[in-house]
């Protein structure tokens, strides 16, 4: 396991023990966070670390299952299931990521997923 793919599965493990702030410190200061289903990116890394505290104040947790993982200099490409925890409710979300990691700390990092899934999964 290379650097990256370890700093990768350590912030994917931070969604299930609710540790936003660990989360957005992994982020460089301009570092861009995007969900790319949504309409606008979390710029900065405040932006992100607000965003992932409204995040949790939704959800229980999210246990992350990592399907695929490759590296390519920079870049890290990821296949898993967010299963997003609601109470008692799992909500098993299919993603696929695209990150660039210079220096250790994400610049850029992108999750794609369907919102028609999100929808019927009750989550938006």
């Amino acid at each position: 396991m290379n650097d990256n793919e370890a700093l990768m599965r350590r912030f994917l493990g931070y969604w299930a023990t609710r540790e936003w702030d660990a989360m957005a410190d992994m982020f460089a200061v301009d570092g861009v966070y995007d969900n790319v289903p949504e309409k606008k990116p979390m710029v900065g890394r405040e932006a992100v670390r607000e965003w992932l505290k409204m995040v949790f104040a939704h959800l229980t947790r999210i246990d992350v299952e990592v399907l695929n993982i490759a590296c390519n200099g920079e870049w890290l490409l990821a296949e898993r299931i967010d299963t997003h925890v609601m109470g008692d409710k799992h909500m098993p979300l299919p993603v696929m990521n695209a990150t660039r990691i210079v220096d250790g700390e994400f610049v850029m990092f992108r999750d794609y997923y369907c919102r028609k899934t999100v929808a019927e999964l009750g989550m938006g």
